[in-house]
């Protein structure tokens, strides 16, 4: 085995990466506490047990399992305040920002390429950087995914099980966070699996067979008793339904790349299909590198160099999922991934891409290192400027929520008895949340139900509405207030007297 060559970080570099976490993570928790709980964030109920949680009768897929019982076992906890519905979320982001840095340590041995693969992994996806302060199971998923990964390759290293069985335990609770993360865990096993049919080496593969067949059989089997159940209610009541049909291209890749640079409105634009054939022709190019690199190396009998092993493997947990997923549509039309459900390509793309890059350029010290910086500077920037402390990219409607509710509370000091509300259905869990925790007993529970004729129940001291609406007949008896979300909605308040209205 090649040994690698020991980089001990200086003062300078453990300072600057130890105040970009302290940055992000407090960019985070302004999050956390700025921006108003999200339409998919309110299905905590406390009669939820936890039996119920983990059987999934229901079939919900939004109950993304380990995440809801760390949020259930917080909420009861401290309280079913927003922050700690969302702080399996934040701890999830400090073990990522952890293991990411330990991985950049066990990938590179320049510390520019330890400091930028920190930063890239870290900063690359606005999109990912806000399920770090949600209350949804992605961020935690991903967390567990790196955690296996670095595992994964320690054990390449040395061979101990130990390491190996934390591997399968990263995999195991990232499907527990999110589903669509099977497809990493069948990655896993694989890559596991080829790694002995790929390389020979000194350790004698038949002394640690037995063990490693047995540490991937009983992670198989405790992973089927996990999901099994749920996971087939999820299945009968249709909500795997949703994702998309055109193709592992224009469904996953396309929806990753716009929502994953903060571009969800720009699907189709001519910068984001350049950067969807970049990662196509450089996943191509990554695979064929490695390949002629594994024949070449075969063939020099040197197969046993660890940072050539982990090129080959890090290759194999980008492509073996691709594979996977298309397998499973056209053989059981299970539907491609999408945008948040696909999250996990993106730190799979970026540490094979980066080391590729790495390794390949390893003779020439000043291209590698101004190519890394050059990188960073360019994700740094796009992330800059597409990350902000009051809104989400999905959820983006229900930031004005507790202005609107503010709004409301203030314009009815006078008012005998609870406010009464209508609300634009996509408002509504987002609503019912708020008002019950903001402003108990101010508000009756919001309505929104959806109205054939807007205004015909004057019962309603407010009308929430979005912009696609038909506002005329809401002329009769109400006045708007005002606009939110940038136009896209508007309040309407009750002609209660002459006095209200609009001078």
């Amino acid at each position: 085995m090649t040994e690698r060559r020991k980089i001990q970080p200086n003062l300078i570099q453990i300072c600057f990466e130890s105040g970009f976490a302290i940055t992000l993570l407090i960019l985070n928790i302004l999050r956390i506490f700025n921006i108003p709980i999200t339409i998919d964030e309110t299905g905590y109920q406390k009669n939820d047990s936890y039996s119920n949680l983990i059987e999934e009768k229901l079939g919900h897929a939004n109950n993304h399992i380990f995440h809801s019982l760390l949020r259930k076992f917080f909420a009861e906890l401290f309280t079913n305040d927003v922050f700690f519905l969302r702080l399996d979320s934040l701890i999830a982001q400090i073990l990522y920002l952890i293991y990411t840095w330990l991985l950049c340590r066990l990938l590179f041995t320049g510390k520019w390429w330890q400091v930028c693969g920190f930063i890239i992994l870290n900063i690359a996806s606005p999109f990912l950087f806000n399920f770090w302060g949600l209350s949804r199971g992605y961020g935690l998923s991903l967390t567990c995914m790196t955690i296996s990964i670095y595992y994964l390759l320690r054990y390449i290293d040395g061979r101990r099980s130990f390491f190996l069985c934390l591997a399968y335990l990263g995999a195991i609770l990232s499907v527990y966070s999110n589903f669509s993360l099977l497809n990493y865990f069948v990655t896993l096993f694989a890559t596991v699996i080829l790694h002995d049919f790929l390389f020979r080496d000194n350790f004698e593969p038949n002394r640690y067979l037995v063990k490693q067949l047995a540490i991937s059989v009983l992670s198989i089997a405790l992973l089927a008793l996990l999901i099994t159940t749920p996971l087939t209610n999820i299945y009968h009541f249709g909500e795997l339904s949703f994702m998309g049909s055109k193709g592992f291209i224009n469904d996953t890749l396309k929806s990753l790349v716009s929502y994953g640079l903060g571009m969800p409105n720009q699907s189709e634009s001519r910068f984001i299909k350049c950067i969807i054939w970049f990662i196509i022709l450089s996943s191509y190019m990554i695979t064929i590198y490695w390949a002629f690199q594994y024949a070449r190396n075969l063939k020099l009998k040197i197969n046993n160099d660890l940072c050539f092993k982990y090129g080959i493997l890090l290759n194999l947990l980008l492509i073996i999922p691709v594979m996977a997923i298309i397998a499973q549509h056209v053989l059981f039309k299970i539907n491609y991934v999408t945008d948040r459900a696909a999250l996990f390509f993106i730190p799979l793309y970026l540490i094979s891409f980066i080391y590729t890059l790495s390794y390949s350029l390893r003779r020439s010290l000043l291209s590698s290192n101004v190519s890394i910086i050059i990188l960073t500077f360019l994700l740094a920037g796009n992330f800059i400027m597409k990350c902000n402390i009051s809104y989400t990219l999905l959820w983006w409607f229900d930031a004005d929520d507790l202005h609107v509710l503010k709004q409301m509370n203030d314009g009815s000091k006078d008012k005998n008895g609870k406010i009464k509300i209508h609300l634009y259905w996509i408002f509504g869990p987002s609503f019912y949340y708020d008002v019950n925790k903001y402003y108990p007993g101010k508000f009756e529970n919001p309505n929104w139900d959806n109205m054939p004729v807007l205004g015909q129940d004057t019962s309603y001291d407010y009308y929430y509405v979005v912009s696609t609406d038909n506002t005329d007949t809401l002329g009769l008896h109400y006045h708007k207030v005002s606009d939110y979300l940038w136009g896209g909605s508007s309040l309407y308040k009750k002609n209660d007297s002459p006095s209200s209205l609009p001078k």
